[in-house]
């Protein structure tokens, strides 16, 4: 049967134990901290998208004329955080229009990757990390964003809790 190891080397065991432990929490909060900061740059790039047809629903709510055309734009809006177009060539034209306009006004990945952030959803790359795609459904114009690691974002959670700005 074995002996017992010293106390001395029980304590230096404990010792390099908690060392390894503390230096791992370290690590991990230094990472989570930079995860946090780049994920808030793809982030504001989504609430941005969002914001913009959020704006756009107004103005066709305003200017809807019938309460059939309102209910159409709302529900779109409520249920996708899409923008009701009123054909899909008309949808297809704002969401062309809506990628020009956002890469122009913000020119830079977010991450810093090559590319811009705004692309249109039937050219999205394979990997997709950190960008807002813009495509069509029918006669809705839908953003979807992306995350450090390419997975999806929810636009309803993003549009509620807007991110606190972009690291462009």
């Amino acid at each position: 049967m074995a002996s017992r190891p010293a106390k001395s080397s029980r304590r230096r065991f404990a010792w390099v134990l908690g060392a390894v432990i503390v230096i791992y929490g370290i690590l991990t909060v230094i990472l989570s901290v930079h995860v946090i900061d780049q994920q808030s740059g793809a982030r504001t790039d989504l609430y941005v998208a969002l914001e913009t047809l959020d704006q756009m629903h107004h103005e066709a709510m305003a200017s809807a004329s019938t309460p059939t055309e309102r209910k159409v734009i709302a529900d779109a809006w409520r249920n996708e955080r899409a923008f009701a177009a009123r054909s899909p060539q008309q949808a297809q034209q704002i969401a062309d229009q809506l990628i020009v306009s956002l890469n122009q006004e913000y020119p830079h990945n977010s991450c810093g990757q090559k590319g811009s952030s705004f692309v249109a959803a039937s050219a999205l790359p394979q990997e997709h990390a950190c960008m807002v795609a813009v495509g069509t459904h029918n006669d809705q114009v839908t953003v979807t964003g992306y995350d450090t690691q390419g997975i999806a974002m929810d636009n309803f959670y993003e549009f509620l809790y807007a991110p606190t700005g972009r690291s462009d």
